[in-house]
């Protein structure tokens, strides 16, 4: 079973089958036939109940775990008879120890005293004087709150039946249910609610992120750009005809960042996937070196392939100036390449590098004025 905390109006909870957990704390061995009375009536209630039997021997390594099993409960019931019981070392009774627990963390306590403890059999009464007094300061704090009293173990029984029933519906609890009862309309509606909202604040999440990653609206002109010179080592592959010999070297290539914007920017007004971007980057350093006369006459199949460490280099100097952006747009998930674009302030300085601006007009000097009549 799992515990659910359910909406506490009727209306909405009726249909489900709750169980609660009611821990019963009292002396042990003067109180024998009356705790058998309560689990009984607390069994025929459908309640789940725990108490000492569940702990062989009261001790300080246990104690813990006693609080353990108090916060998992609905309901505390404390029966108070003739004896105080076994003390810590602190001089405190375990009974009124979980009392004191119970009664700090805000459970429902259900009290119940004997009516009549001078009819207590002695040999279910404490002898000694301090333990007696422990005892009357003990009853005299729990009959504080509102207590029931017994006379019998039988009597007992039906008053905690009494009072449980009252307590349930005065102060209603979470309860356990079980797990193929939990998923009630409520809690499915819950749930959906809670899974939509989820599904608003990833998407506000992404768009949030989108927007970083278009930023910046400026670039960070600190980094080298415009007509900054940068050198890229790549590897030529192919055959050189003239000479009937192959190619395979690596040689380098300068460039202004201009010209390295100019050539990959408008690939990227739309996404686009770093191969491809760096096949043509490719295809720009090969027909530099066939326009070089020092350069070896390549055929056109052969190539040029920028070296990984240049490729970076120009990769992170774009993202540097703020020119470019990792792509945000959703891709199937054999697509395992990186994508990029331009953010706005790449967009304008792509603009501004390759679109051509119309010449001014010059005057005709056939045409003159006319003459003012």
């Amino acid at each position: 079973m799992g515990r659910l905390a359910l909406p506490q109006r009727p209306d909405t909870v009726s249909h489900v089958e709750r169980k609660f957990q009611v821990f019963v704390s009292s002396t042990y061995t003067d109180l024998v036939a009356e705790r058998q009375e309560v689990m009984q009536a607390l069994l025929e209630m459908d309640c789940l109940p725990a108490g000492m039997e569940m702990f062989p021997a009261a001790d300080e390594d246990q104690w813990t775990l006693i609080k353990e099993v108090i916060d998992e409960c609905d309901y505390y019931i404390v029966i108070v008879g003739g004896r105080y019981g076994s003390v810590s070392a602190e001089g405190v009774s375990y009974t009124e120890m979980e009392y004191d627990y119970a009664v700090a963390s805000d459970i429902p306590v259900l009290g119940f005293v004997h009516g009549n403890p001078d009819d207590i059999p002695a040999g279910k009464s404490e002898l000694g004087k301090e333990a007696r007094e422990k005892l009357d300061a003990f009853r005299a704090k729990v009959m504080t709150r509102m207590v029931k009293r017994y006379a019998s173990p039988t009597e007992l029984g039906s008053v905690v039946s009494r009072g449980l029933n009252r307590a349930i519906k005065r102060n209603p609890q979470p309860g356990w249910v079980r797990g193929d009862q939990a998923m009630t309309p409520e809690v499915r509606t819950q749930i959906a609610e809670l899974k939509a909202a989820l599904a608003d604040a990833k998407r506000e999440k992404a768009e949030d992120e989108a927007a970083a990653r278009a930023k910046p609206t400026e670039l960070n002109l600190e980094y080298e750009h415009g007509a900054d010179q940068v050198t890229f080592e790549f590897h030529l592959d192919g055959w050189e005809s003239s000479r009937g010999r192959s190619i395979d070297m690596t040689a380098e290539l300068t460039y202004e960042w201009d010209e390295v914007i100019e050539v990959l920017g408008p690939f990227m007004i739309e996404e686009a996937p770093e191969p491809s971007l760096r096949e043509r980057w490719d295809s720009h350093m090969f027909n530099d070196t066939q326009r070089l006369d020092d350069w070896p006459k390549l055929r056109s199949n052969d190539t040029a392939s920028i070296t990984d460490n240049s490729w970076g280099a120009i990769i992170v100097q774009l993202r540097a100036l703020g020119v470019i952006a990792v792509g945000d747009k959703k891709r199937t998930p054999s697509d395992k390449s990186i994508y990029w674009k331009l953010t706005p302030a790449g967009d304008e300085y792509v603009v501004k590098l390759r679109a051509k601006r119309r010449e001014e007009e010059s005057e005709d000097p056939a045409i003159e004025e006319a003459p003012v009549a």
